[in-house]
């Protein structure tokens, strides 16, 4: 592994040298302003799906970002509180997002421990996006959790091409309301500035399952010059909820389809401020650099109704304790990462190193005698070294990149054990074929591995008794695609087969903490097709398709089974038209049936969803009208183990929202 770090940064000052020997010119051939940060580390050949700012605008209506994100393959969404507010998930390939390389300008959102993301901490963050980048398979995450079931790159707003400014006001079912403002300077001498806030709430589809929120984003940027640029980035957040974490059996459901698991006792606080500090220039015509650095804070609670957990997950003859415990959370995420980009005739590598430093502290409290529980720290480190670089010649692109990572993790609090270190070397390559500039054919390979979580090593427990695995897993993930690009027809077509070790997989139960325990597999794939497509028959009307076929399975005690929450197809249409101002759309979501217990006895019934949407522009003004589950359908989003059946989240019934928005 040394020689590995060794091999990286000599390439490194290689880099660093060619920058000083071609100081002289005067004529950047890459601006600045072409580079985004998601780009600068990204050399993989393989065809991503982008989200532009029109089309996170048009979609984005509070909404937590998961349900926007489905709409791309094999992706798919749910949540808590049975509608798009609140605490949500979204799963790619069948895998969760602690599995999911995301970053904002390439500054880690995954926290340090669980390597979990929630989008209930940062309302309204697409607000302030110029973009969404997502990329399906494994890939070599430059910073922050692995990229082992895909990565997702948020760029935030561009000061000089997203100028404009508005103000927002919508309203819809469940008492869902979103009202906010952004102000945008654009460029104004060597300053542009981006501010928004917003405020925003909704009642939940299930009993108690409610979301009152509130964000303030600022993002300003200091244009030196032509080759040198400094962006300073903060986001605040706060958000309090209804706790949905535990499912309802059907019999409930029937009885009263809003019913809710978890008591109305439980609640959430939580505020989080990520701050982000970078400078981005060229000190030749052909090597750009990059430097930055980053702080995320969270505080908060939840509270934990004991007799109910007990009753409903592990016991159903559990006796009336009275007892409510509150976990306080409290975390730090300091880190900063420095890189550079060498373009040379027909080679492009970049270099770079990324260091960052995580701790939590994690305090329980009982309401009985105001006891205290548990207080304990988790500390985790993580460094990296890589190289990537690719070579075109002709219509022949070749691509590798290589990374050494260690991680360590350590605890302090009633018991402890040593400190735990993973040293990790992974790498890809990758090939693209661009026959014309019609279709082109890619092919990659890439290994990658993950540490467990902090909940995976304890068992979903808050405080450690019993450290029950500290393995890391990996995967070798093929895939092999081919692109198509007319004028009015895209398509790309994508097959990928991914081969894991020692993975960890759902076993269909919660742990205490309200997160789901996985157990180590020893055998285990996932493969499958990815298909995505868009059409303009005519001027102004768009058909477009994104579809998944899958197959995981998992080998374990003896028995082949498939994996949880892993649905085999998935797939989403949509048609939209637009005509003297209005802009009409309509989609249909399909899911097929998935398991969500390991030995594949329970199951949740397939999802056909019909939504459609109304949207008049006139001068400045655009009003809309959503409609979601047209048809009314029941349907549910996710199950999981209960002390004597499963337990279920419900999907909303037909809902509706309306919202105006005025530029100026």
């Amino acid at each position: 592994m040394k020689r590995i770090l060794l091999l990286i940064l000599s390439l490194q000052c290689i880099v660093a040298s060619l920058a000083y020997d071609n100081m002289a010119s005067d004529t950047l051939s890459h601006a600045l302003d072409e580079i985004s940060v998601v780009s600068f580390y990204r050399v993989n050949l393989r065809t991503g799906t982008t989200l532009s700012r029109d089309d996170i605008t048009i979609q984005n209506k509070g909404q937590e970002p998961s349900f926007i994100m489905a709409r791309m393959p094999s992706i798919f969404a749910y949540s808590d509180t049975g509608n798009e507010y609140g605490y949500s998930y979204f799963r790619m390939r069948g895998m969760d997002q602690s599995r999911i390389n995301i970053t904002l300008d390439g500054m880690p959102l995954n926290d340090g421990e669980d390597m979990g993301v929630y989008f209930s901490n940062f309302p309204d963050l697409l607000s302030s996006m110029h973009s969404i980048k997502v990329e399906n398979g494994a890939s070599i995450a430059n910073n922050g959790a692995a990229g082992y079931a895909g990565s997702i790159n948020f760029e935030s707003i561009d000061l000089q091409r997203d100028t404009t400014s508005s103000a927002y006001a919508g309203y819809g079912s469940f008492n869902t309301l979103k009202v906010g403002a952004e102000y945008n300077t654009g460029r104004v001498g060597n300053f542009a500035a981006h501010v928004k806030a917003t405020h925003q709430q909704s009642d939940g589809f299930r009993n108690h399952a409610y979301n009152n929120a509130q964000s303030v984003f600022v993002k300003l940027g200091w244009y030196i010059n032509a080759r040198h640029k400094i962006d300073l980035l903060s986001f605040v957040g706060q958000s309090r909820n209804g706790m949905a974490w535990i499912g309802s059996t059907l019999e409930e459901i029937e009885s009263n389809p809003r019913a809710n698991g978890c008591s109305d006792a439980e609640i959430d606080h939580y505020v989080q401020n990520i701050n982000k500090l970078q400078y981005q220039g060229s000190v030749s015509d052909n090597v750009i650099i990059t430097a930055s650095a980053y702080y995320n804070f969270a505080d908060g609670y939840y509270t934990f109704d004991v007799d109910n957990y007990m009753r409903r997950v592990i016991n159903p003859t559990w006796a009336t304790t009275g007892e409510i415990d509150c976990y306080d959370q409290r975390f730090h995420y300091v880190g900063g990462n420095a890189a550079a980009k060498l373009y040379l005739n027909k080679f492009e590598v970049t270099t770079g190193i990324n260091a960052s430093t995580f701790n939590r502290r994690h305090v329980g409290t009982n309401n009985l005698q105001d006891a205290l529980l548990w207080d304990n720290t988790g500390y985790k480190n993580d460094i990296s070294a890589f190289a990537k670089g690719s070579f075109k010649h002709h219509n022949l692109t070749l691509g590798a990149n290589l990374q050494y990572r260690h991680a360590d993790f350590d605890y302090k609090g009633d018991r402890s054990f040593d400190r735990i270190n993973w040293d990790f070397i992974n790498w890809s390559g990758n090939v693209r074929w661009q026959f014309n500039n019609r279709h082109a054919l890619y092919a990659s390979a890439t290994q990658t591995h993950r540490e467990p979580t902090r909940s995976d090593m304890f068992g979903g427990e808050e405080n450690y008794t019993t450290l029950y695995t500290t393995q890391a897993e990996s995967v070798i993930d093929y895939e092999l695609g081919y692109n198509i690009t007319l004028s009015n027809f895209t398509t790309n077509i994508n097959l990928y087969y991914m081969d894991f070790d020692n993975e960890l997989v759902l076993n269909g139960a919660m742990g205490t903490n309200g997160q789901p325990i996985h157990i180590n597999a020893a055998n285990s794939y996932r493969c499958g097709i990815e298909f995505s497509a868009e059409y303009y028959p005519i001027d102004n009307l768009r058909l477009a398709n994104n579809s998944s076929y899958s197959i995981n399975q998992v080998r374990h005690q003896g028995e082949t089974l498939t994996h949880i929450l892993s649905p085999t197809w998935l797939v989403n249409q949509e048609i939209g038209y637009k005509i003297a101002g209005f802009d009409i759309g309509a989609s249909m979501h399909y899911r097929s049936m998935m398991y969500f217990d390991l030995t594949n006895l329970y199951s949740i019934t397939p999802s056909l969803r019909f939504n459609a949407s109304l949207c008049y522009t006139y001068r400045n003004i655009t009003a809309g009208i959503y409609i979601n589950n047209i048809f009314n359908e029941r349907s549910y989003s996710s199950g999981m183990m209960g002390a004597t059946s499963p337990l279920y989240f419900i999907d909303s019934p037909r809902n509706f929202f309306f919202d105006v928005r005025v530029r100026f």
